[in-house]
């Protein structure tokens, strides 16, 4: 089957007749703009959010005609030095679908063919559960879908009504799907709620709502915390990454600044799981020159050594906005001793 009127994904599901969603399934759950879906597929611009050099990113697709029967794929493709879509790997993997599936797509008797197009790929991926959950929290809001039956009972529970050690019996989709509709409840009663959590319901808590926008009241109740946190004589490492990750996609920046800032002035600071928490979710903050500085000279220091230094900053330089930035700092005249070692051995010299 000839293949040169296809040369995009997006391309093959519109000439199926499908509609469907975009969402970056790496560094956190969230929906692509179709300009960067479109930007990334034909190599205009590097991925918005490489993560370990590849894009990954689910699809979510259906039948106009049949709304209630949706298909997901979850893809992972790789990316070249600049972050750009490696094309070989776009072509052999349409290849493979019209070869499975055809290029009516949608008019098979059955969603097998579908279903099972992915079958052995190397270019498919299972996420994570969590991730999964996130992924179907937030489809259903995109697509103005009922969130799953287990929304209810978490609402209740995080508005106070049910008990706060009344936790066990709360279903992971349904945390996913409280934090996907933060915008249609009522943030006073979690306000009021978070100082009082337990560890477990919090830090689930804290899981989703890295994917989502929290508002600045949410925010302000996160940074008391993790004040509080880094006054005790050892700060629990797992609830400042806690912290960080829930205001992570939050509009709030002059307060989510402060508080990456607050992490890297403590000593704790060098702890490897706060610093792959910052570049994995808090990239955006280290574009400002003073706190990426910052950053590298902590990550200099970390306690998982060398080969920790050079995997995150490697990660860190990966992304668009990140490069110039990190060689900024990495050129410096008054840069430590430490990190004048540690550069020296990532780049043998």
């Amino acid at each position: 089957m000839a293949t040169d009127k296809i040369s995009t994904l997006s391309e093959f599901l519109r000439q199926s007749g499908a509609k469907y969603r975009v969402f970056d399934m790496g560094r956190r759950v969230i929906k692509l703009a179709p300009d960067e879906f479109f930007n990334f597929e034909h190599a205009k611009k590097p991925y918005p959010y490489p993560f370990k050099r590849s894009a990954l990113f689910g699809i979510v697709f259906w039948n106009p005609e049949q709304v209630d029967n949706r298909y997901v794929w979850f893809l992972n493709f790789p990316l070249d030095e600049q972050g750009i879509l490696i094309q070989a790997a776009r072509d052999e993997f349409l290849v493979m679908l019209l070869d499975r599936v055809g290029e009516c797509m949608l008019a098979a008797d059955n969603g097998q063919r579908i279903e099972g197009a992915l079958k052995d790929s190397p270019y498919s991926f299972k996420p994570r559960e969590d991730r999964m959950a996130a992924f179907n929290s937030l489809v259903t809001k995109n697509l103005a879908l009922k969130p799953s039956p287990y929304y209810a009972d978490v609402k209740d529970y995080f508005a106070g009504e049910t008990g706060f050690d009344k936790w066990q019996a709360l279903g992971m989709q349904g945390i996913a799907d409280f934090a996907a509709r933060m915008d249609e409840i009522e943030t006073l009663s979690l306000i009021g709620a978070i100082p009082f959590l337990p560890t477990e319901p919090f830090m689930m808590l804290t899981t989703f709502l890295e994917n989502v926008e929290v508002e600045l009241g949410v925010v302000e109740v996160f940074a008391l915390r993790l004040h509080n946190e880094l006054q005790e004589t050892e700060p629990d490492i797992a609830q400042l990454s806690a912290c960080l990750r829930a205001v992570s996609n939050s509009a709030s920046k002059g307060l989510v600044t402060r508080m990456v800032k607050q992490v890297l002035e403590h000593s704790c600071s060098t702890n490897i799981e706060l610093l792959a928490t910052i570049t994995g979710r808090l990239w955006h903050v280290l574009e400002q020159p003073v706190i990426c500085k910052l950053f590298v000279e902590q990550l200099a220091k970390n306690n998982a050594g060398q080969a920790a230094f050079s995997q995150l900053l490697a990660d860190l330089m990966f992304m668009p906005t990140m490069r110039h930035k990190v060689m900024d700092v990495l050129r410096s005249a008054d840069r430590s001793p430490e990190l004048s070692k540690a550069v020296g051995e990532m780049f043998g010299s």
